[in-house]
């Protein structure tokens, strides 16, 4: 029995509450109606309103009166959402019409998510009703059934089995899914129905869409992405409303039979209105132009569909239409000011790549610009370039002057550490930023070199290439079983323009990428041949099993220096059959000439050729079909030199679907011409809209009615012919536009009518093409202007072209740039576009979902290495004569490789150019040295240089000079690289030279001056001496080197010879790099003159300092000892802080206050638990650097009177060495507290704030500050009770190179105030081989160059008496020096590979025999025998001469010996810094047993003597300890 079919219908207008409520009342009555015997019980409906599920809504097209209408919807189909929306059944979808369609859209915010509030109403009452009723039923039954008896009932269904019960009462109740939604009663509902939503036809991609290689076939079929049709409709607009559940969406549907195309532009619109299908002009359409806040303008279209509204034009915009059908339209606009007239700076660099280190150079040239062709000279005006690097950092600042006429220049020096990447070059000037940029790329010096050697000296194109390529080591051993990898990329040398350029870098396929080289260290090389000119790329990549490998780039020419033709003809394009004349000329005299043309027809790959006459300079070719065609030029090689594309119209002639082809007949005009556009449809067409764009719509026409601008022929059904006349206003160019619209569909195509702009044409010409290296190089440069010499500004730069391989020129060309083909302005979109949505919610507010984003890792690419020298010549300001003529002359570098010669001018008028030219240096012989030029005394190097040869088994001499020693050799070399081994004993310091000679001539020559140096570790010592006319004792130890002499008769002077020690100190660590910083800053504001070459000497170590402490920073900002990991030291935080301000207070560089809170953050987190003087020391900083610190300062002075004075300060006697360093080594000792009590009661007096700590510990302090022999205690004295120049002077004489770098640069910096200006005290030459030298700080220096040490200094009877510094450098052995409890250990392990790649095996060494060709690992053992920690120490290793540590030691592993198969230990991070002959490595902390493991590689063959390891404390540098024994003291290399 079906109970449902009798349920009644009015609960679809109840509300949820309201059903509720009678339900309870139904209860209640069922309660009472005397089913005493029933169950009461009602078990449970197990029923809850279906909660669907969130999906997107949209109209992705507007549709005609004549098409069914359609949305499109798009639900989850592949998760557990489906499951949530399934149980519904459906979507419910309602249809309405908007009443006035123009009112209701200008209502809304967003276009395109239409907001109109729903009015939600609940699942309501069926359901509820048909479960009480089923229920009921069901009870009733079961009370009948009691009524009778068992067998009653049963003889009852047998006689009737109608009557039988069955399942009825027990079925589960079917319930019906209700929209949960009202109508909406403000617009008249068209349509509601239910679409099936997973059962319908998913939308599917269209015919042959196919994406290959996806893995996820992301583009296949979905359920639940579907299209509701909502059948034809008439015109206007339409609100669609679709509901899943609890979940509801809305957008509109736009029904029309027109088509709005707009062109907007920066203070105008342009409208079209257009028929839909056949793309007729449709007028008297109304249209409104809004900003989406409200109507800026409105109008209504004329007789020809157009309407032209004026009004400055926001970013986005939207139109508004309704045509005289009612049918309404959408469309939406977005504008760019994409050209902007005003002052125009171009700056450039002398080239676009770097290396750290490397100077760059920098020049300006400027106009300022009124329209697109007229300009006028800048204004006069100092300027401000500032250089940001790759990670955005302030480098420095350049004051750079620009004039009217030559613009400006400047240049600087790249720090020694910068960083890779891309630097910026901003400019300031009047109020406006500028700017440029240039990139840097590290280099690390290979271990081996890289050497090509081709077969030939010439290729040509059907020619395979082959050479060999050959690895050596530098002491000339070739590199065996190396890995080599290879790859090769073409850039084909194509005709554009007439112009030989080179094309895009495409890779070429090898069949041997990968290869091993033999025992000779060559590898055979066979490139493919070049089927047209080129130039061939070719990158090696080579591993002898180091951390990184060993990566160049060789470039190889195929046809270089090839001459080419022009090839033209009247026109572009031409009528099928008609006759077409081409025209041909050598632009350059060349032995080539050309003896075939041959055309190709693109569209069916049809192809013709033909002779040409012998001296002929023309031919004429019919062309039957119409089509797009490409010609050739051919000489008798079958070798392209011209080529053209040429385009054929006639009847068939039609463009791709939905494009508009425009071909015109020239490529450049002259103003007064007459430009015929050859107009291609993909269909026939009537009616199309042409207009002229640039700044906006210039001109406009109909196809149907052309306009008095332009003349129009139609050729056939799909072709018309446009003639535009040239004025001069079109320059430099101009956009002719054509736009038409057909069956729901438009499309539109832009082709520019360039016109001719005067340009400079600069030429350079050099008296030859090959030079060299050495050879002075004489370049002309021509300057003229449509053919007449003419006056110009030149900047002229000579670079090597492998830069450009590497990267190519950032800066565009300089005509490009200031007469760049104008950007179309005008930007066209149509109404057929719009698209509206919406994503269905759910009615009741859910917490929003997190957000998910992945990171985006950035590759690095590995780092190619240079020669020495890439610019060879920078002329940033070369001025033409009244001839357009200009000569300069450089010597060609000593290097082999291609030059490219760039000149860029402009004329007084604004005019520009840029003329390009090419040079090679060549050489059959050359040499260079493959030896270091630094030995320690008792070093027996084994001497040798490299020979490069072009030729083959060619006899040669060379003849080497040392020491009065002359040898010749006689040799036979081969081709490529040569390593020669050279016959002197070098074992003392002198000048080795060598000539190479061949039929008597000398064919190359080089020298080199090299030095032998104590074998003993260094130390740098000083005293003071009064020196006076005639001779003077020096009494300096036999073992003496590096003595200079410098005058210390004045404070001034002894202040600037402290300054310059302090800078010369060594290692890069936060303390000794900040404490540099701090006399450079004092040298800086100490110059005159900051544009002098010793002002740009001091500015490039300050950044090269800055630099390093950036490097050297942490997270947060903090900074640790050496940059290693951990948390960062608040006093080595702030000390790094504090000397950046420093450098930046004196370079100008403005930063904001909050800047250096960073400084304070630190220490406020650390101060509890640092010692007192570190914390006065950092608020002595903070209070210079106008930081707020009172409050800090209160804190320290109570911490000071907490502690007091201790028994043990009165008991404890100072008796600690004057080297030794306060602030790094006993900052928590008696005196260390006492000297923080004096600065703090300084700091006190300057906040004017007043100290709690009790009289007689302050005179506690004071009396063991004064009675102290460490100068920071007497500098902060002085600094308490004031002083002059003399007893800074004392303090000042009393600062040697042993003490810490920290307590000297303090020093400086507090005392400097007390040093007035005062001219240099010039110290008179002294007799004999004394060199003079200038001082960083100022002043003057003399250094012995001569033979030995000096006894005594003999000056003339004249000088009167005055005080010296003498400086020198002895062996350690020889100085005071105390040992600590420390062991060092030493032992080298050669690596063995393994099976698997950049794993080896230790092979422990045990002689002192070392293999120049192997791998080594080195590793240094320090065990400390004391309990206490040792802080800031250093390990000191020896290396031979010419031995190297791998900077890196990523990827191996290493086993020791017996490990068997167990998986090998991978190498820690390397942490060293390199010094002369020797390398360091920083200890912050010792205690027990420490092990330190670097890689190194030997290449310098010979027996070498070396000192033994050593462990020095930084700032107690007498307290150190060597390692025991002889081992490592002397090594062999063979």
């Amino acid at each position: 029995m079906d109970t449902q079919r009798f349920q009644s219908q009015f609960h679809w207008h109840l509300s949820f509450k309201f059903s509720g409520a009678i339900a309870a009342c139904l209860s209640l009555s069922l309660v009472g109606t005397g089913l005493a015997n029933a169950d009461d019980s009602l078990p449970s409906s197990n029923y809850a309103p279906p909660a669907g599920g969130t999906f997107f809504l949209l109209a992705d097209s507007s549709f005609s009166s004549s098409e069914e209408s359609k949305v499109r919807l798009e639900a989850p189909g592949r998760d557990y959402r489906r499951y949530q929306m399934e149980e519904y059944g459906g979507v419910d979808v309602r249809l309405y019409r908007i009443p006035d369609p123009m009112a209701f859209l200008r209502q809304q915010k967003n276009l395109h998510r239409i907001v109109v509030q729903p009015q939600y109403l609940g699942d309501g009452l069926n359901n509820t009703l048909t479960w009480l009723w089923d229920n009921w039923y069901g009870k009733s039954r079961r009370v009948m059934q009691r009524t009778f008896s068992s067998q009653s009932r049963q003889n009852v269904t047998q006689a009737l089995p109608e009557l039988q019960l069955g399942n009825a009462i027990i079925k589960p109740s079917r319930y019906v899914q209700n929209n949960q939604f009202s109508p909406l009663k403000k617009y008249p509902l068209v349509e509601q129905f239910r679409y099936p939503l997973w059962q319908a036809k998913p939308v599917e991609p269209q015919q042959g869409v196919k994406l290959e290689g996806a893995s996820s076939n992301f583009i296949s079929p979905q359920p639940g992405n579907i299209y509701i049709p909502l059948g034809q409709q008439e015109p206007g607009l339409y609100l669609v409303e679709a509901m899943v559940g609890g979940y509801r969406a809305t957008t509109v549907v736009f029904v029309s039979d027109t088509v709005a195309l707009s062109k907007v532009s920066g203070k105008e619109l342009l409208v079209w209105t257009a028929g839909k299908k056949q793309g007729e002009a449709k007028p008297g359409s109304e249209i409104l132009w809004t900003d989406g806040l409200g109507v800026m303008t409105r109008g209504v279209t004329d007789d020809s569909g157009t309407l032209q509204l004026q009004h400055i034009s926001p970013e986005r915009s939207y139109i508004l239409g309704k045509d005289a059908e009612g049918g309404v339209f959408v469309s939406e606009n977005f504008f760019y000011e994409s050209e902007i007239y005003n002052t125009r700076l171009y700056i450039f660099t002398d080239r676009p790549l770097y290396r750290a280190g490397d100077r760059v150079d920098v020049k300006v040239m400027g106009r300022e610009f009124h329209d697109p062709l007229h300009s006028s000279p800048i204004v006069s005006a100092p300027a401000k370039l500032s250089v940001l690097d790759a990670n955005g950092s302030l480098l420095q600042t350049v004051d750079v002057t620009l004039d009217a006429r030559n613009g400006g220049q400047g240049s600087f020096r790249l720090p020694e550490n910068a960083v890779a990447g891309g630097y910026e070059l901003r400019l300031a000037y009047r109020n406006q930023v500028y700017s440029s940029s240039f990139r840097v790329a590290n280099y690390i010096k290979p271990h081996f070199e890289i050497g090509l050697a081709l077969d030939k000296k010439e290729f040509k194109t059907g020619e395979a290439v082959s050479g060999k390529l050959q690895l050596l080591y530098p002491d000339g051993e070739p590199v065996k079983n190396a890995r080599v990898q290879l790859s090769l990329r073409a850039q084909q040398l194509s005709m554009v323009g007439n112009d030989l350029r080179y094309a895009g870098r495409f890779p070429v396929s090898l069949e041997g990428s990968e290869t091993v080289s033999d025992a000779s260290g060559h590898v055979a090389l066979n490139l493919p041949a070049a089927d047209k000119p080129s130039r061939y790329l070719l990158t090696v990549s080579a591993s002898d099993g180091a951390a990184y490998r060993v990566t160049t780039t060789k470039e190889i020419l195929i046809e270089r220096g090839l001459a080419h033709y022009s090839l033209s003809t009247a026109a572009q394009y031409s009528n099928s059959g008609e006759s077409v004349v081409f025209r041909y000329a050598a632009l350059e005299s060349s032995k080539q000439v050309p003896v075939t043309y041959e055309w190709l027809r693109l569209e069916d790959r049809t192809s013709h050729s033909g002779d040409l006459p012998s001296g002929g300079k023309s031919f004429t070719v019919n062309f039957d079909k119409p089509g797009n065609y490409n010609l050739t030029l051919r000489d008798k090689d079958g070798l392209i030199l011209a080529g053209l594309s040429h385009a054929v119209s006639g009847k068939g002639s039609m463009s791709h679907t939905g494009t508009v082809d425009i071909v015109a007949d020239k490529t450049l005009y002259q103003p007064g011409e007459t430009a015929k556009m050859l107009i291609t449809f993909p269909e026939p067409i009537d009616e199309a809209l042409l207009t002229l764009e640039r700044d906006r719509v210039e001109q406009q026409s109909l196809l149907s009615h052309p306009a008095n601008w332009l003349t129009l022929q139609r050729l056939n059904d799909t072709q018309y012919e446009a003639r535009v006349p040239v004025s001069n206003s079109f320059a430099p160019n101009i956009t002719f536009s054509v736009l038409y619209t057909r069956n729901g569909q438009y499309s539109f195509q832009n082709a520019g009518i360039k016109v001719a702009v005067p340009q400079l044409d600069i030429r350079v010409k050099t008296d030859k093409t090959h030079y060299q290296p050495g050879e002075l190089v004489n370049v002309e440069l021509t300057s003229s202007l449509k053919g007449k010499p003419v006056s110009a500004q030149l900047t002229v730069g000579v670079v090597d072209e492998m830069i450009y391989a590497l990267q190519p020129e950032i800066a565009p060309n300089i005509g490009k740039f200031f007469y760049p083909l104008g950007r179309n302005n005008v930007r066209t979109s149509s109404s057929l576009s719009f698209i509206s949505y919406d994503q269905a919610l759910s009615s009741e507010p859910v917490a929003p979902g997190a957000t998910n984003r992945s990171e985006r890792r950035v590759k690095m690419l590995e780092r190619p290495r240079r020669e020495e020298v890439d610019t060879a010549a920078w002329m940033p300001s070369l001025t033409t004569d009244k001839q357009g003529k200009a000569y300069f002359t450089f010597l060609m570098p000593d290097s082999l490789t291609r030059w490219r010669i760039t000149a860029r001018g402009m004329n007084g008028d604004g005019l520009v150019g840029q003329g390009r030219a090419y040079l090679r240096s060549e050489k059959n012989l050359y040499m260079k040295w493959s030896m270091p030029t630094v030995y320690r005394v008792g070093d027996k190097p084994s001497a040798g240089l490299f020979i490069f040869s072009q030729q083959d088994n060619e006899p040669v001499a060379l003849v080497t000079k040392f020491a009065g020693a002359e040898m010749r050799q006689t040799l036979t070399l081969h081709k490529g690289a040569n390593y020669i081994s050279l016959a002197q004993n070098i074992q003392q310091s002198g000048l080795l030279s060598a000539e190479l000679q061949q039929n008597g001539q000398v064919q190359d020559s080089i020298s080199t001056k090299l030095s032998f140096v104590d074998n003993s570790w260094p130390v740098e010592q000083q005293k003071n001496v009064m020196l006076g006319g005639g001779d003077n004792a020096l009494m300096l130890p036999e073992q003496a080197s590096n003595i200079r002499l410098q005058s210390s008769e004045t404070p001034q002077e002894i202040f600037r010879n402290n300054l310059d020690a302090l800078v010369d100190e060594p290692w890069g660590g936060v303390i000794n790099t900040g404490s540099r910083l701090i006399p450079l800053s004092l040298a800086w504001r100490s110059l005159a003159d900051h544009q002098s070459a010793a002002a740009n000497d001091i500015r490039q170590m300050i950044q090269d300092n800055r630099l390093r402490l950036m490097q050297l920073a942490g997270p947060g900002a903090r900074f640790t000892w050496w940059g290693e990991d951990g948390n960062g030291d608040a006093f080595l935080t702030a000390w790094a802080w504090y000397a950046d301000w420093q450098a930046s207070q004196a370079l100008g560089v403005t930063q904001q206050p909050e800047y250096w809170q960073h400084m304070l953050d630190s220490y406020a987190e650390q101060a509890d638990n640092m010692p007192l003087l570190h914390r006065a020391l950092v608020l002595a900083w903070a209070q210079e650097m106008n930081l707020p610190c009172k409050t800090l300062l209160k804190g320290l002075d109570e911490a000071i009177a907490r502690r007091g004075t201790k028994t043990e300060d009165f008991s404890e006697e100072d008796t600690r060495d004057i080297n030794d360093s306060l602030i790094l080594d006993t900052p928590e000792s008696p005196l260390a507290d006492a000297v923080a009590n004096v600065l703090t009661m300084t700091l006190l007096k300057k906040a004017q704030l007043k100290s709690t700590v009790m009289p007689q510990v302050q005179q506690y302090a004071w009396d063991k500050a004064v009675n102290s022999n460490q100068p920071l205690a007497h500098t902060v004295v002085l600094l308490n009770s004031g002083g002059d120049a003399t007893q800074a002077a004392a303090i000042l004489s009393g600062l040697t190179a042993e003490q810490s770098t920290i307590e000297r640069a303090l020093a400086m910096n507090w005392l400097a105030k007390y040093m007035a200006t005062m001219p240099s005290v010039v110290l008179p030459a002294p007799a004999g081989a004394w060199a003079k030298h200038k001082l960083t700080g100022g002043g003057e220096y003399w250094r012995w160059v001569g033979q030995g040490v000096p006894d005594i200094l003999s000056f003339g009877d004249e000088l009167s008496p005055q005080n010296v510094q003498v400086r020198w450098r002895e062996a350690a052995k020889t100085a005071q020096q105390s040992n600590i409890p420390v062991t060092v250990e030493r032992q080298l392990y050669r690596l063995i590979p393994g099976e698997e790649e950049m794993s080896f095996t230790l092979q422990p060494v045990t002689s002192n025999e070392i293999d120049s060709d192997a791998l080594y690992l080195d590793e240094i053992t320090l065990t400390s025998e004391q309990d206490a920690v040792l802080r800031y120490g250093q390990v000191e290793v020896p290396l031979p001469p010419g031995a190297d540590v791998e900077r890196t030691t990523w990827g191996i592993s290493v086993n020791k010996p017996n490990a068997g198969k167990q998986q090998g230990q991978l190498l820690e991070k390397a942490r060293n810094e390199m010094g002369e002959l020797a390398y360091m490595v920083p200890v912050k902390e010792l205690t027990g047993t420490v092990t330190f493991r670097h890689l190194l590689r030997f290449s310098q063959k010979g027996q070498f003597v070396l000192p033994p390891a050593r462990y020095v404390r930084s700032y107690a540098p007498a307290q150190q300890s060597v390692a025991a024994g002889s081992e490592w003291t002397g090594m062999q290399v063979k």
